[in-house]
């Protein structure tokens, strides 16, 4: 049995690639100097002696100490604030609670819309309070068909007995031919 959560944190990879391509590029800086100290590069040494002699209340030193301060803040922060709602809880009777995932919803809404006379193809976009359909049909009326798809879709959502139900969209459009 498995557990999925109902809030999700979001994947962290841009911050992640973020501070993997800082760390990497010290560490490669790191041993470049390392390397070229060895080797009797003497170059290095003059800007690592001069960045070591700067005081503490220099300007450069301030400002960097602080950017870098800045960044550590909105990197934990970033971690720290939950994702978005990636379910749907179902009002039911029980003691437990119960939920719908963005994607299951998308599949059942792609489905009830596939089952309706005219329509030959739908895909289904849900986030947290919309669901867009988007229809293709071969028919040239289309008023009359987007008025079908959003009454049904909306009656099936009512049926589930969502807790916050999403509002639905449907944008129908007619093959070239």
């Amino acid at each position: 049995m498995s557990s999925t959560t109902i809030r999700r944190r979001p994947a962290r990879s841009i911050p992640a690639i973020i501070c993997a391509a800082l760390l990497l590029g010290a560490a490669s800086s790191a041993v470049w100097a390392g390397i070229a100290a060895l080797a009797g590069d003497t170059r290095l040494l003059g800007a690592a002696t001069a960045a070591s002699a700067a005081p503490w209340s220099d300007q450069a030193v301030l400002v960097a100490a602080m950017l870098t301060a800045v960044a550590g803040l909105l990197l934990i922060l970033m971690a720290l604030v939950p994702g978005r709602y990636d379910a749907y809880l179902i009002n039911h009777g029980g003691a437990a609670r119960a939920a719908l995932r963005n994607r299951g919803l998308e599949t059942f809404l792609t489905d009830v819309a596939q089952t309706i006379d005219g329509v030959d193809s739908a895909r289904t976009a849900v986030s947290t309070r919309r669901a867009e359909i988007r229809v293709a049909t071969y028919l040239l009326e289309r008023g009359e068909l987007k008025a079908t798809v959003t009454r049904t879709l909306q009656q099936r959502i009512e049926s589930l007995d969502l807790a916050h139900p999403p509002r639905v969209s449907v944008n129908v459009s007619t093959y070239r031919t």
